[in-house]
């Protein structure tokens, strides 16, 4: 059995395909950086890495227009006869707009394959010590610095949770389902920042901005204004209490209950 593990140089794509293979099983990694490249803007060598490929794991990538090209790759993925499709999206995708970057993904997948999974994460720990919170604190002297409230709540997710489902999903028979994968507990920015410094993370101080300034670091990265778009209107979600929720889908797709903070925190200690 082969499996194409997209996003392999990610957080949680490279999880994943470190688990396949530490089972012997046959699972190739792309990303514009691997050895196998996959860009979604060329789809050049589409056919090349998907023949004989049987499952997909697809992270879909927010906000960069992105949402018809990995349509697109799902469809030549069905045609080259892959059987199983695992699509990861984010926490909230299936309130989008069908025509949305993520959204169209997991539709696509779901009209394509017989057996799919979509799995729809929350923000990671792993964004504040490898991410793109650690990312953005490391620019600014250890201030992550976003447009979010102080009090507003997040079921932060690790993202061995996310990984280890994702795997079940290729492996197992869990074609058909959803899950909105979340951590055991609702925890403000500043409370995940206070518990996890001394460990991997950058993050020394959590601040409030308004949407304006954060834009314009934003920009000042370099990141485009569709992403930076993107991430304010999760983060306005999350302000509006659409991110605060506690599910049950790590405990319906592994069994197993959800790994929290502390344990996050006493793993990734220097």
């Amino acid at each position: 059995m082969s499996t194409l593990v997209t996003g392999a140089t990610g957080i949680v794509g490279s999880r994943v395909l470190t688990q396949l293979r530490s089972r012997g099983l046959s699972a190739t990694g792309a990303s514009r950086t691997s050895t196998t490249r996959l860009d979604w803007t060329d789809t050049s060598n589409w056919d090349e890495i998907l023949d004989g490929v049987e499952n997909v794991f697809v992270v879909t990538p927010p906000g960069k227009a992105l949402g018809n090209r990995v349509a697109g790759f799902l469809e030549r993925a069905a045609k080259a006869g892959a059987a199983n499709a695992v699509v990861l999206t984010d926490m909230g995708t299936e309130h989008a707009p069908a025509d949305s970057d993520q959204r169209a993904a997991e539709l696509q997948a779901k009209d394509l394959f017989d057996r799919w999974t979509v799995l729809r994460s929350n923000w990671l720990f792993q964004d504040f010590t490898e991410g793109m919170f650690a990312t953005m604190a490391r620019s600014r002297n250890g201030r992550l610095e976003l447009p979010v409230k102080k009090k507003t709540g997040i079921s932060f997710v690790d993202a061995r949770d996310v990984a280890d489902a994702a795997v079940a999903a290729l492996l197992g028979d869990h074609g058909g389902r959803d899950y909105t994968l979340t951590g055991p507990q609702t925890l403000t920015f500043r409370e995940v920042v206070k518990q996890t410094r001394g460990t991997e993370s950058p993050v020394w101080k959590f601040k409030s901005l308004d949407r304006g300034s954060f834009h314009s670091r934003a920009a000042d990265r370099g990141m485009s204004d569709r992403y930076v778009g993107s991430l304010s209107e999760r983060f306005a979600a999350a302000d509006a209490g659409r991110a605060a929720e506690v599910t049950e889908g790590v405990y319906e797709a592994l069994r197993r209950e959800p790994i929290p903070l502390a344990r996050f925190v006493r793993e990734a200690v220097l």
